[in-house]
């Protein structure tokens, strides 16, 4: 009879499964199409691989601002990575960076189907779970693929956890340490870990997962810290806590965001929490707190000024992981064939609900042709060009990178610790440094009128060259010295 059951589950799951690899195939098209364009995809790529190339040439990475170069509020494994891959003969471009977050995205599914696995959860269910998270492509502003940290980070989290529940202590704080050099705010799930080990396999497990965890992340910091004298902590923490705090972001457009993702099993989860009240073990209190902290610290950062939808990944992640264990619940606690046929069809649902159009993240050839024209003409200019709005795109000209205009607004906020070190731009736009500025609509300021005259260019036409998600932005004009 049991064996009968379980066969029924299993097939009424097929549908879950095939659902799960349609999901897989329209990432994976979309991810194919856009994984070797050569300009930015979101207009904070180009500014990443910029600290990628001051790694593989062997340069600091948290120096005081220059109109060189002006680091990101992150910490540096993300350009360390990049870095030194391209020192082992891999072009750092565009492919490098998004093929790393594209592995810790495919690492934090493995991850959420395996702690699914660990809860006693089938594998087609866990197969849909896997594919619910990835569905969530679209409602994570489509950073799965980009150059930026948040692949890599949701990766290190996912099987950090995973690892610490199923008693891997030693690399689950290893991994856990890597997870807080990519984003430093990836140290809190250690709290969370701490917590389910002193309560469910006591003080010595606890003990070990901190030497492992706790001891090479003050390690890092402190070399990190020595090594830049004090710049380290000054832009992954001074620098932050000047920024305003958008709270209706924290208290309601983040919570919003996150069910809304997964709406119809999120419905699920909250009859199963008014259901069962308490987790029914400890594996599952464990995924419990561990959601908890990533939808907190989902909206924390979604608070955060210049805060994306990005910062929802790891939210979604638990969300998916969550609505999975519900629909897990609800069988178990009614095994009637009709209740496994309506969870099957809520997840398949659920499943259709995620798809997103294709289209309206995919390069096209205008994009390209467009971005091509603006290279050569950057190309033509003698001298470094300043281009904060895209500065990568003076790399494909055969100059230097630019600094990124994200880099310069986090540091200029009146009473943060660098503020006056902003200034550096306005100084090299007033003593002509730059032989060429290349602006968007959005203006630079900072004396560009006064000193610089726009000159011909040719910008892209209709809707060629613009990012497909994050600000919309391309270049729009081209500034020279005015003569003295």
């Amino acid at each position: 009879m049991a064996n009968s059951a379980g066969l029924i589950r299993r097939v009424a799951d097929w549908p879950v499964v095939a659902m799960a690899v349609g999901v897989a195939v329209l990432l994976g098209r979309t991810v194919v199409g856009r994984f070797d364009y050569p300009y930015d995809l979101e207009w904070m790529e180009g500014g990443m691989l910029a600290h990628g190339a001051r790694v593989a040439a062997g340069e600091p990475l948290y120096v005081l601002p220059s109109a060189d170069f002006i680091p990101f509020i992150y910490p540096p494994l993300y350009p360390w990575l990049m870095g030194w891959l391209s020192m082992l003969g891999i072009p750092l471009d565009y492919p490098l960076g998004r093929a790393i977050s594209l592995v810790g995205v495919l690492v934090a599914t493995v991850a959420l189907i395996f702690a699914l696995r660990k809860e006693s959860i089938g594998w087609g269910l866990s197969l849909g779970g896997g594919a619910l998270f990835l569905s969530t492509y679209d409602a994570g502003g489509a950073f799965f693929d980009l150059v930026r940290n948040d692949g890599l980070q949701i990766g290190l989290i996912a099987s950090a956890m995973l690892s610490v529940r199923s008693g891997w202590l030693r690399t689950g704080g290893l991994l856990l340490t890597a997870a807080f050099l990519t984003k430093h705010t990836a140290a809190l799930y250690g709290t969370v870990a701490l917590w389910w080990l002193i309560q469910h396999q006591g003080w010595a497990a606890a003990r070990r997962f901190c030497l492992f965890s706790v001891v090479p992340a003050l390690a890092f910091t402190i070399g990190l810290t020595w090594a830049s004298d004090g710049l380290f902590l000054t832009y992954i923490l001074d620098v932050p806590s000047s920024h305003p705090f958008v709270a209706e972001r924290f208290f309601l457009t983040a919570p919003q965001e996150l069910i809304m993702a997964m709406p119809f099993t999120i419905a699920a989860v909250c009859f199963v929490a008014v259901l069962a009240r308490r987790a029914v073990s400890s594996g599952r209190r464990f995924w419990l707190a561990v959601g908890c902290m990533a939808v907190f610290l989902s909206a924390l950062m979604r608070g955060h000024h210049g805060g994306y939808l990005n910062v929802l990944i790891p939210g979604l992640w638990v969300m998916a992981l969550w609505s999975t264990l519900a629909v897990d619940h609800i069988r178990t606690r009614w095994p009637h064939s009709g209740v496994l046929m309506l969870t099957t069809a809520l997840v398949c649902w659920q499943l259709w609900d995620g798809r997103w159009a294709m289209g309206r993240y995919l390069p096209t050839e205008a994009d390209r042709a467009a971005g091509d024209k603006i290279v050569a003409q950057l190309s033509e200019i003698e001298g470094p060009i300043l281009a904060p709005w895209q500065p990568w795109m003076p790399v494909a000209a055969g100059k230097s990178s630019s600094i990124a205009l994200i880099a310069l607004w986090d540091i200029d906020h009146k009473g943060g610790p660098l503020h006056k070190d902003a200034q550096i731009i306005a100084k090299g736009i007033a003593d002509h440094r730059w032989g060429a500025v290349m602006t968007a609509r959005g203006k630079l300021k900072r004396g560009l009128s006064k000193h610089y005259e726009t000159t011909e260019f040719e910008r892209p036409k209709g809707r060629a060259l613009y990012p497909k998600t994050g600000w919309r932005v391309r270049p729009h004009r081209l500034w020279v010295p005015k003569p003295d």
